[in-house]
């Protein structure tokens, strides 16, 4: 198993709520129809405005052709919630899974 990490910050807290909804509705149904598509897990500091996103495949290749999907998602997520001045870019990292329990 794969998995690909997408650590974002400057969210405005006030608006995460929105930012799950609206992955969950317009952006995770196509990521969940690429091919080896094994799961995601999301994580937030409300605090902050910091998020991770793990999503999960079951080889490095269904990973790797889920990039530019996933990089879609990422920005149409982040499009809706952040305010217009410029933030940090999302950091994106790539791992193979050696225990999941």
């Amino acid at each position: 198993m794969h998995a690909r990490m997408s650590r974002i910050a400057g969210l405005p807290p006030e608006r995460i709520d929105e930012a799950r909804q609206y992955f969950e509705q317009q952006e995770l149904p196509a990521l969940e129809q690429q091919k080896g598509f094994e799961g995601v897990l999301v994580m937030v500091d409300r605090a902050d405005g910091r998020a991770t996103a793990i999503t999960f495949w079951d080889t490095q290749e269904d990973m790797r052709a889920s990039d530019r999907a996933a990089d879609e998602a990422r920005a149409a997520t982040l499009d809706q919630v952040r305010p217009s001045e410029p933030s940090r870019e999302p950091v994106v990292e790539r791992y193979e899974v050696l225990i999941q329990k």
